[in-house]
């Protein structure tokens, strides 16, 4: 049977100069690791055929590299410099040449990277096995949909909807929900993040997902006033976001960990457990990239 260790073969293979530090976080956290990349191994053959673990590897090795060179130039300029939003939208989130590795990437940091795992761990632990029986759930900025996929793979009774700005992230997450088995209580669309709080009554859902999309927004502020909008009394949120971590469309820059945690303050929302992490900067770095993550309830 095909298991994670589909895609650690496919890093040796295809990402020889990332596949050893990838199999050290691996080894780590084996059963934790293995919890994400076992049905996504899976799901991911039954969807694209053995060639996808190859591909994926490429896309990790394209995207780190990308981060590398984006947080270079970051230290060089002292600030974010993304692309212009009208770019950002047509060269990154509408391609699907772009898209569809980066999908693979964004999925394979968090068994991957050192700075992710202990995300992995709180959305698992703190958030989906906390939910509320038959919890309805939303994953705003859906992506490649791994995520929420995940939640309905550990809780039968829960649904999830999905809604992503990017046609082909979607067509990626769609491909995989087939292949899952979950297409009865899944769901995913494409819809701009933002708009959701327009169509959607107060407090309709007990789980909510938003998982690193704050710093591809211009002011993330609207982004959580429309989670606190859609929030149950009993719901609960996972929230993550970069800190000091450039990429191409990493738009707004938080510098500390205080700065989400208050903008999710102001919106009506508590922060009831938080992770950092850190990479390890080059010496002489005046960044230091990191990401933290949140469980957030209404207060």
């Amino acid at each position: 049977m095909v298991d994670g260790n589909a895609f650690l073969g496919a890093m040796d293979r295809k990402a020889k100069f990332l596949a050893p530090a990838a199999r050290v976080t691996v080894a780590s956290n084996q059963e934790l690791a293995s919890w994400l990349l076992d049905p996504l191994a899976r799901w991911a053959h039954a969807a694209y055929g053995e060639q996808i673990f190859e591909d994926a590897a490429r896309g990790y090795a394209r995207y780190c590299m990308g981060v590398a060179k984006a947080q270079q130039v970051y230290e060089q300029a002292g600030k974010y410099t993304p692309e212009a939003l009208p770019e950002i939208t047509s060269e990154v989130y509408e391609d699907e040449g772009y898209m569809v590795p980066y999908m693979w990437a964004a999925i394979l940091i968090y068994p991957f990277w050192p700075s992710m795992i202990h995300h992995l761990a709180l959305y698992r632990d703190g958030f989906v096995k906390a939910l509320a029986p038959n919890a309805k759930v939303v994953e705003i900025a859906a992506g490649h949909g791994v995520m929420g996929l995940m939640a309905a793979e550990e809780r039968p009774d829960i649904s999830v909807e999905g809604i992503d700005i990017s046609p082909p992230a979607v067509a990626v997450a769609n491909r995989i929900l087939k292949a899952s088995g979950h297409a009865g209580r899944v769901t995913f669309r494409v819809k701009n993040a933002l708009d959701i709080e327009q169509e959607g009554s107060r407090g309709q859902y007990q789980g909510i997902i938003a998982a690193m999309l704050a710093e591809h927004l211009e002011d993330p502020r609207p982004l959580f006033r429309a989670i606190c909008h859609l929030l149950a009394e009993d719901g609960i949120v996972f929230f993550s976001t970069a800190i000091e971590s450039a990429q191409r469309d990493h738009v707004y820059e938080f510098n500390q960990e205080s700065e989400p945690l208050k903008m999710a303050e102001d919106a009506g929302l508590r922060v009831t457990r938080l992770v950092s992490d850190a990479s390890a900067p080059p010496v002489g770095a005046r960044f230091l990239p990191r990401a933290t993550a949140m469980i957030l309830r209404r207060r």
